[in-house]
């Protein structure tokens, strides 16, 4: 075992979602004289390590607040990560099965008597069969991850040991704003409060529709109204709240002392793990497309829209979904360009020193030195330390990779393929393919 306070860190792993135990050779015996102290001091590292990986073993923006908690006392969730699947048939149940139900009684689930019956409603399959199920799923998909994004911060010595109580403070706090009853009481009244007196989706529009007559909304639109919509919005809402968590906790966090290093080979100063946690948000905007994308089928194929007229708001929502997508990993710009502007300025510092060594022994000395030209490690040295310049030059000021970006958009517009596909011509469709192709 290291004796030193700094070497504390290497005695723990972090594994997944937890941390390991402490490395520790039990038969370790002080060293003479005021060893006590040392020890004393040591003991009390490790305490905080401990309390800190605790910290971090807990955290999370999913699991936690109180329609969480109010979920665990039903028996809809169980501790530890969300039980989705019993929640998405719950909900399943809730929201779509009493629409059915209404619709087969007064007969528009099928049929000819409304131009868009509730089983050819693309809009309600985007909403309730395809966003809702995949906004639960995120859960599993994204917590894991930002849970091990926080670890990871420790592992690699981006935090280090002298800055885990103020890293403790910043998850504690984010965690805090989590469990607030007041954010979450604030979403459920703007989610449930009777909004179909000022919003018009449900009202009649250009073609008839099963949750609307000419006269009032139809028993299974007045259960849309009331359950269905506010259930989905509640829920993406309360998704935007966690999202506006986590780049809180970016931005905290990027305030801290870290240890960056601009010559870290990942470009970015050694934080690129954080890109691969941001990919995972991608489920999200693939969740919001599926209901963007029910909104255009329905006019494509229930109103004989082109869909030449839908081609700049499909465009905006990628683009729109990229810039969301990617402005939490934005807040560390700051940071990271202080990083390299400092790197450049000490590596070019010390480039200055190595060369001007360099030159006046092997150039422009007065005497002939010792050792020979050829096979000394002096021209490898600054060839190295050329090549270290070279990558602080070369350093990213944002975590954000060419593979992100392109994950990113393809999630939020594969919702829209098959709009495409419905809306455009069978010959032109072939053609396209085909140039493709051949």
């Amino acid at each position: 075992m290291n004796g030193t306070p700094s070497s504390l860190r290497a005695n723990f792993r972090i594994k997944g979602m937890a941390m390991g135990a402490t490395a520790r050779d039990s038969n370790f015996q002080p060293p003479d004289g005021g060893s006590r102290a040392s020890v004393s001091t040591m003991s009390t590292n490790a305490a905080k390590f401990e309390e800190a990986k605790s910290v971090i073993h807990d955290f999370s923006i999913v699991v936690g607040g109180p329609v969480y908690d109010f979920l665990l006392r039903i028996g809809l969730v169980r501790l530890g990560l969300p039980n989705v699947m019993r929640r998405i048939v719950a909900l399943f149940a809730i929201t779509w099965i009493p629409l059915l139900i209404f619709c087969l009684k007064d007969g528009l689930a099928t049929g000819n008597r409304v131009v868009v019956p509730l089983l050819s409603d693309y809009s309600t399959y985007g909403r309730l069969l395809f966003a809702l199920p995949l906004l639960l799923l995120a859960e599993v998909v994204i917590d894991p991850a930002i849970r091990a994004a926080v670890a990871e911060f420790v592992e690699t010595g981006v935090i280090q040991q002298d800055q885990y109580k103020e890293f403790e403070n910043v998850l504690a706090s984010v965690q805090r704003l989590r469990d607030s009853w007041l954010p979450e009481t604030i979403l459920l009244a703007i989610a449930f409060v009777p909004v179909f007196l000022f919003q018009h989706e449900w009202e009649t529009g250009a073609v008839s529709s099963w949750h609307s007559s000419a006269r009032a909304l139809t028993t299974a639109g007045w259960w849309y109204a009331v359950v269905s919509a506010p259930m989905v919005r509640f829920i993406l809402y309360r998704w935007t709240f966690r999202y506006f968590i986590w780049g809180l906790l970016l931005w905290r966090i990027s305030r801290l002392r870290l240890h960056l290093i601009p010559t870290h080979p990942d470009r970015t100063a050694g934080l690129n793990f954080l890109s691969l946690t941001q990919a995972r948000f991608g489920v999200l905007f693939c969740a919001i497309g599926c209901a963007f994308a029910g909104r255009i089928m329905n006019s494509i194929v229930h109103e004989s829209a082109p869909l030449a007229s839908f081609k700049f708001l499909m465009v905006g929502f990628v683009v729109l979904s990229l810039i969301l997508g990617l402005f939490p990993l934005l807040l560390l710009a700051p940071r990271l360009a202080r990083v390299r502007r400092i790197g450049l300025r000490e590596y070019g510092r010390l480039g200055n020193q190595y060369t001007e060594a360099f030159d006046r022994k092997w150039v422009h000395g007065s005497g002939v030195p010792e050792e020979p030209l050829l096979g000394t490690a002096d021209i490898q040295s600054l060839a190295d330390l050329g090549n270290s310049y070279s990558v602080v030059q070369q350093m990213n000021i944002v975590p954000i990779t060419k593979q992100l970006a392109v994950q990113l958009a393809v999630l939020s517009a594969l919702p829209l393929i098959p709009v495409v596909v419905t809306g455009t011509p069978a010959p032109e469709l072939v053609n396209a393919i085909l140039k493709m192709v051949v």
